[in-house]
């Protein structure tokens, strides 16, 4: 794998990254709508991926980008620095959990570690990337509500079922899911993952549904149509 991922507007150093580009990222960044937000809060940066994205689609965002591996952090501020849009983005190198964020965010955002604990067994450092205990989780859900200001967004991707973990034990309370972006992987493989939008506010929640992958495992046209802003290579 190269360690250069090329966009259409940056490029993303990741030779030391735990996480490289994935499709997550790519799902969640083209579908979050930061339309009006000032500043945000990227959760868990890595490379900076997501952050990038934002700052291409909105020219009045400014975004802080907090990292805890450090070979990660380091990549995300040289990715920022190398793009155009380094004078709106800043990398924080410290856990989430700790730090003392001095500021509430219009939009917050984050491809977190989404297997719980439990199923951890590996000392691989790509797959404990993705993992985070159910009592980091509930921390983690807190850590939003405390950061995002009263009239803010917050945007996650995760797995299908999550939706259920999160109902079933008021995750993220007193935000109320606004939207669903529902992910199948293939017409014979539902319900992959889920990008959930929250805020302070009730709503009746919109639920978008679309599929990645065609039969023939080629990308489905509504994926390259979501995307086509960022890719670099024609996906057709």
């Amino acid at each position: 794998m190269s360690s250069i991922f090329k966009f259409k507007k940056f490029d993303i150093l990741q030779e030391n990254a735990a996480m490289k580009v994935g499709t997550d990222s790519m799902l969640l960044g083209s579908i979050i709508d930061s339309n009006g937000a000032k500043n945000g809060l990227d959760l868990g940066a890595g490379t900076g991926v997501l952050s990038l994205m934002l700052a291409q689609q909105n020219d009045e965002i400014r975004i802080d980008a907090i990292e805890k591996d450090l070979a990660s952090s380091k990549e995300c501020q040289f990715n920022f620095m190398q793009s155009i849009w380094s004078d709106r983005l800043t990398t924080i190198q410290a856990s989430y959990f700790s730090f003392s964020f001095d500021k509430k965010y219009d939009i917050i955002f984050s491809n977190p570690p989404f297997y719980l604990e439990e199923e951890k067994n590996t000392k691989n450092a790509n797959q404990l990337s993705k993992h985070m205990s159910f009592n980091d989780l509930k921390t983690f859900a807190i850590l939003v509500v405390k950061n995002l200001s009263p009239n803010g967004k917050f945007w996650i991707i995760a797995p299908y079922s999550f939706i259920k973990l999160i109902r079933d034990n008021n995750l993220f309370k007193p935000l109320e899911i606004n939207g669903l972006h529902i992910i199948h992987s293939k017409g014979s493989k539902l319900n992959s993952r889920v990008v959930i939008q929250f805020s302070f506010t009730a709503t009746t929640h919109a639920i978008h549904e679309m599929t990645l992958r065609n039969d023939d495992n080629s990308y489905s046209r509504e994926y390259i149509n979501l995307t086509r802003q960022f890719h670099y290579n024609n996906l057709g």
